[in-house]
């Protein structure tokens, strides 16, 4: 049963009060990517990714059940295979056709600079029609020199924290030198995602 206008505000309100900060991420280069869906395993060689990375993946030919530019969580990382959660640490999504072909991009959260990164905080209006918009005039991010904005990320604190959502950015830049990055508008919506 689909839920009701009112049930998706509830959840919405409930997001909003956990994601209080956004930040940015630049994504790597990416690589290919096959998956064994008995196993829920991909193979890619010498991945070089770690338990925790965030990725997210694309151009998929096959694997029933895996979403493109979804985030996912490395798990069970060895030299050459992985599998994804969709939690910090969760069990392996389950995907239950092989994927013959994809790439798959590692996100990484900005740092360094002068002055220095620093993910910023957000407040929310309340949710109608199943989405929010943020009450936020704009977020100024400082950026460091070579950093590359790609994604924002919801973050449940200003450091650590709960990563809650990814979205690509409207404007990805390439900063030469320190500079900020404003995000002017962030919207959740439960139909379309963050």
């Amino acid at each position: 049963m689909p839920l009701t206008a009112a049930a998706k505000n509830v959840m919405l309100d409930a997001l909003g009060a956990v994601l209080t900060h956004v930040g940015i991420l630049r994504a790597d280069a990416g690589k290919a990517v096959t998956g064994v869906a008995s196993t829920d395993t991909f193979t890619s060689r010498a991945h070089g990714y770690s338990n925790g990375d965030v990725v997210v993946l694309s151009a998929l030919t096959g694997g029933s059940g895996l979403v493109a530019t979804r985030p996912y969580f490395v798990i069970g990382a060895a030299t050459d295979t992985f599998q994804l959660s969709t939690t910090s640490g969760g069990s392996a999504v389950n995907f239950t056709t092989d994927l013959s072909a994809g790439t798959v991009t590692r996100l990484v959260e900005l740092s360094g600079g002068s002055p220095a990164y620093a993910r910023q905080r957000v407040t929310w209006n309340r949710a109608a029609d199943g989405t929010m918009d943020d009450a936020s005039v704009a977020n100024p991010i400082d950026v460091p020199a070579a950093a590359v904005t790609d994604y924002l990320g919801g973050y449940s604190a200003a450091t650590a924290g709960t990563l809650y959502s990814v979205a690509p950015l409207s404007a990805v830049e390439t900063f030469v030198a320190q500079g900020t990055y404003t995000v002017t508008d962030h919207d959740i919506d439960l139909l379309a995602g963050v």
